[in-house]
């Protein structure tokens, strides 16, 4: 007498469709916290990308292509040693680790920026502006092309067009006022305009 066992199609829908709801949900979750305790106005402040390597993505490009063939061959090897059963486990169990980094790492950038620890205040020139329309990934604004004094890299921050009452203009001196992230990045939180 065989013992009813779930249905295969059942599992693989759970599998499948699960790991991303939990992402969606985390998602919405942090979306309703921004809501009733939004985060205080704070824009990246990065390197130019003027003055970064254009070849710079070759590396986490190649990086990521060796990955995929290097678990291309892990996965032949374990079929080989230990039958085609163990490859749909296998890939199950990358698959939901896969989304649970993606929900730790959305967690992690949404308390990143909601514990920013103050710098000190930076003398700073624009030395360029361009006017950004907003996109899929972006809600765009002007992004500044900033010359830090003391500093010899160029650096550019994306400011909404609604963040601020003074406009600087071009070549005009700031006082930004930094902060550094929880865990990563800078930020600018806000600037005055000192000539």
């Amino acid at each position: 007498m065989s013992t009813p066992t779930a249905p295969q199609p059942q599992r693989a829908a759970w599998l499948g469709f699960a790991p991303v709801a939990a992402w969606v949900g985390l998602r919405w979750v942090l979306a309703w916290q921004d809501e009733r305790h939004p985060t205080p106005d704070a824009w990246a402040l990065v390197p130019f990308v003027g003055t970064q390597d254009p070849w710079g993505w070759l590396r986490p490009a190649g990086a990521v292509v060796l990955g995929l063939v290097a678990l291309v061959l892990l996965a032949r090897w374990l079929r080989r040693r230990h039958g085609p059963a163990l490859l749909p486990r296998l890939l199950a169990t990358c698959w939901v680790l896969l989304w649970a980094a993606a929900c730790a790492a959305q967690f992690m950038a949404w308390q990143n920026r909601r514990e920013l620890a103050p710098e000190p205040a930076l003398a700073a020139e624009i030395v360029g502006q361009h006017h950004k329309p907003p996109s899929l990934r972006s809600l765009g604004g002007t992004l500044w092309v900033l010359r830090v004094d003391g500093q010899a890299e160029l650096l550019q921050v994306l400011v909404p067009d609604d963040a601020g009452s003074a406009r600087p203009q071009l070549h005009q001196r700031l006082r930004l006022h930094p902060a550094r992230g929880h865990w990563w990045g800078r930020y600018v939180t806000g600037w005055d305009v000192t000539g």
